[in-house]
């Protein structure tokens, strides 16, 4: 696989791209819609900047891979947790009525509650009043630490998405391809298979 347009047509880049495209407009779709129009967003996406690659002489066979990468590997496995992210979201994070003042009141007071128990436990070895307070406090806050630790989590799922489309792009440049397979990649843009990804880049005057 040889990509000759450049790094900004790796696929951990193309990939970003799509991704926050999806991600542009996942929060407005009907769960019961998501997966066909997420995959509709996603071939649009990926047909806008076909066209810039195209334009900086890129071969067909890479993009054949790097579309299938997307649409074939990674998109299934993004729109499951896209789809799960929204309806926290809509839920605002399955939240008991929502996180409203009372419900945060609650949570502070059950925090109280339950450093006092500790505090007073022969067996824990704590012995600091501030501790009940600490609890108190975070039980206060709550509903943003809920919300921080989801929004986190799904950012963190994309990026590794990321990166496993990288390493499997690197782990692919390793294997060995066949002479004939090479040609038939290489004599639409006119080049010969001997020639190197950089030195083809060079004759091309394509800056990473």
């Amino acid at each position: 696989m040889l990509n000759l347009a450049g790094s900004s047509y790796d696929f951990g880049n193309v990939l970003f791209a799509v991704l926050q495209e999806c991600e542009h407009v996942r929060r407005g779709l009907l769960p019961n819609e998501a997966e066909k129009k997420l995959m509709d967003v996603a071939r649009r996406k990926l047909a806008e900047i076909k066209e810039s690659y195209a334009e900086c002489g890129g071969t067909e066979g890479y993009w054949q891979n790097l579309e299938r990468e997307v649409l074939e590997a990674t998109l299934p496995q993004y729109i499951p947790r896209a789809i799960e992210q929204t309806r926290l979201e809509r839920s605002n994070y399955d939240l008991w009525r929502q996180g409203e003042p009372l419900a945060r009141a609650l949570y502070g007071l059950l925090g109280i509650v339950i450093g006092g128990l500790i505090i007073a436990a022969p067996f824990i070895p704590i012995v600091e009043d501030v501790f009940a307070f600490i609890l108190a406090l975070l039980g206060f806050l709550y509903p943003e630490v809920k919300k921080a630790f989801f929004d986190h989590r799904h950012s963190s799922y994309l990026n590794e998405l990321i990166v496993q489309a990288e390493k499997y792009q690197k782990n692919t440049r390793i294997h060995y391809q066949a002479q004939a397979g090479l040609e038939e990649e290489l004599r639409p843009v006119g080049v010969a298979p001997h020639e190197t990804e950089a030195s083809l880049r060079d004759r091309k005057g394509i800056k990473e």
